[in-house]
């Protein structure tokens, strides 16, 4: 018997990605359609990738994973066509190119099955993915048993959108004894590795005792439905709750999560938009490598757009020639010149704080940008200029590999 009879043969769904896995040579992980993982196989145990390591450690892709896909019509493609789907690398995600296919059975979606490229498919390992999807997708099928009215559940498909209407939402919250708020905030956690998991659970215990729904299935986040009370806005609790989470968790428990809050709501449909605030804050602080322990979504301002500015520079290979003529001057004279720039154009330019957090005497700093002035062509009374340098110098303290773009290019 060769290995393509074996994965029709097999007993069990876990079985079958054993053989699969050594048939194209490749790491493979099936979801379920909540994109929990199910099973896993590689042909050695190097195979798998960062986002994959991450799913099998904690049993679900993670959150902000399945949002991109989302917003890249990845999933919405799988819903609809029932071919492999090649998905190619996306280096600020950690996420590397592999090829995916949906499982289903009797065209009802059942899950996913994914396969890291480490060596690129051919044609026939594609057909053979074609072929073999519908069989997994029953399998699933047989395997699964759904709980379509518990509050998880419930919660799981608000913030995904995946009720029809208004009314399926009343009518699942009622089965699950659940009271939509009226007002409310979302609130997810993340922690940074799955060996903190544990976090979570901490945080679960604070929601429990605050009354606040959540939902926290496999994976390295918690969501929260935070409402608002008589006299409390939702957005006051968020506030209450985040400084309660600072006196319950350690300096390294802090360290080791990322909190971030959406905005303010009173419509139920509104709730997956405040969910997607909150996880755009957690990419946007994990991007930016910000040490704040939480964040909400009025607190991003230009943070927002950060990674845009970064994707689009290095795309155009576009650098600030007056912040090279100041790295090119630091490395000939061991100067601190950009440090002294980032801190004063922080600092809106003002001389006694910026001297203050540079721990300088004002002179000294005078003395600084005045050598700036003559080195560069930088106008500080320009509120365009000053923008544009924020935004560069942000970037170069933040993103390791924004400066090292910079820095390889003064020598």
């Amino acid at each position: 018997m060769d290995l393509t009879e074996k994965v029709f043969q097999a007993n069990d769904v876990h079985e079958a990605v054993e053989d699969l896995s050594e048939i194209i040579q490749n790491a493979i992980i099936i979801e379920n359609k909540d994109f929990e993982l199910v099973t896993y196989s590689s042909p050695n145990e190097f195979s798998f990738d960062p986002i994959q390591q991450k799913t099998i450690l904690t049993k679900r892709c993670p959150l902000f994973i399945i949002e991109r896909l989302k917003k890249e019509g990845i999933v919405d493609r799988l819903r609809t066509e029932n071919e492999p789907i090649r998905i190619h690398a996306m280096e600020d995600i950690d996420f590397y190119q592999r090829t995916v296919i949906s499982l289903k059975h009797h065209n009802i979606l059942q899950g996913y099955l994914w396969i890291y490229e480490a060596n690129e498919l051919l044609e026939d390992n594609l057909a053979f993915l074609t072929e073999v999807a519908p069989y997994l997708g029953r399998m699933l099928y047989e395997a699964q048993n759904f709980t379509e009215n518990d509050l998880q559940t419930v919660i799981w498909k608000l913030i995904n959108d995946e009720y029809m209407n208004e009314a399926e939402i009343y009518r699942a919250a009622n089965i699950a004894s659940y009271k939509i708020p009226e007002q409310f905030t979302v609130i997810v956690a993340s922690v940074k590795e799955p060996t903190s998991l544990s976090i979570l659970d901490k945080i679960k215990d604070t929601f429990i005792e605050e009354e606040i729904a959540y939902y926290l299935g496999k994976g390295t986040e918690i969501v929260g439905i935070v409402d608002g009370k008589t006299r409390t806005t939702s957005k006051e609790r968020v506030s209450s709750l985040d400084e309660q989470l600072q006196q319950l968790l350690t300096e390294k428990e802090k360290s080791a999560v990322i909190i971030g809050s959406g905005n303010e709501y009173n419509k139920i449909g509104q709730i997956r938009k405040s969910y997607l605030e909150a996880l755009e804050v957690i990419e946007t602080m994990v991007f930016l490598n910000v040490e704040q322990f939480t964040y909400s979504f009025e607190q991003l301002g230009i943070y927002r757009y950060m990674k845009f500015m970064y994707k689009k520079n290095v795309s155009e290979q576009y650098r600030n020639r007056n912040i090279l003529r100041i790295m090119r001057k630091d490395a000939e004279n061991n100067s601190e010149l950009l440090k002294t720039l980032w801190y004063y154009i922080k600092n809106n330019c003002r001389v006694g704080k910026t001297a203050e957090q540079l721990y300088i005497h004002p002179n000294t700093l005078n003395y600084r940008v005045k050598q700036i002035i003559e080195l560069t062509s930088i106008n500080f009374e320009s509120v365009h200029e000053r923008a544009e340098l924020y935004t560069q110098l942000l970037l170069l303290k933040h993103v390791p590999d924004y400066f090292e773009y910079y820095r390889k290019y003064i020598f």
